[in-house]
């Protein structure tokens, strides 16, 4: 299947998912809207059939990242790409970043296949219900509490100084780039950055990280 018959094949829908059938839920990449997305989440919530709503569109990782590259942006049905990742206790819920480099191995990169039009790539959490965690505020979850005292002490995560205004916003995407196994620097952080926020966003946020490091180059490493 070369890039063209795959971006082709999932605009238009695959015959085998068409209206009137029903496919049970699994991991993975999906063509669907936002109506779909909470028609599934409430089903989930309502311990009703966990299936999909019939228009949603099941993709291989192949096809996914060539709708993508080709922009996704939204079909007839107003359908984008929705990665499906089950996330039923914290060890699932921690593990995302890791789950979702299986199916978008370069999503920290900066999405240089954004064009008019595109949306962001949605990862749905599939949950189920969780004793609430005792320390509400994100600083006392285990994870966040290590970097925040880390930042106390320096203010700098592994070499990186981070401006005490960004440091909430930016410690899960330092935690996902570890567990990616990727260097930490300014570089990294704002790519990853950019995969969810507008362009003037990102760009003011790379540019607060770059003057916090006395560099554009971001050169400070892991």
């Amino acid at each position: 299947m070369t890039s063209a018959d795959g971006t082709e094949r999932a605009a238009r829908g695959n015959d085998q998912h068409g209206a009137g059938t029903e496919e049970e839920v699994a991991e993975g990449w999906y063509l669907m809207s936002t109506d779909m997305v909470e028609q599934l989440l409430i089903r989930r919530r309502g311990r009703s059939a966990d299936v999909l709503p019939t228009d949603a569109l099941h993709l291989t990782i192949e096809e996914a990242l060539t709708y993508r590259d080709a922009g996704n942006v939204p079909d007839e049905r107003g359908r984008t790409l929705r990665l499906l990742l089950l996330a039923r206790d914290r060890d699932e819920v921690r593990d995302l970043p890791t789950k979702r480099a299986r199916f978008e191995p370069d999503y920290h990169e900066a999405p240089a296949w954004r064009r008019e039009g595109s949306k962001p790539v949605t990862v749905v959490p599939l949950r189920e219900e969780m004793e609430p965690y005792e320390g509400a505020a994100w600083w006392e979850e285990p994870d966040l509490a290590a970097l925040e005292s880390q930042w106390r002490a320096s203010g700098a995560i592994d070499g990186v100084r981070i401006p005490g205004d960004l440091r909430g916003f930016v410690y899960k995407t330092i935690l996902s780039l570890r567990a990616a196994g990727r260097d930490v620097n300014v570089q990294t952080i704002a790519d990853s950055l950019t995969r969810w926020l507008l362009p003037g966003e990102a760009a003011e946020l790379r540019s607060a990280l770059e003057r916090a490091n006395g560099s554009p180059a971001g050169t400070h490493g892991s």
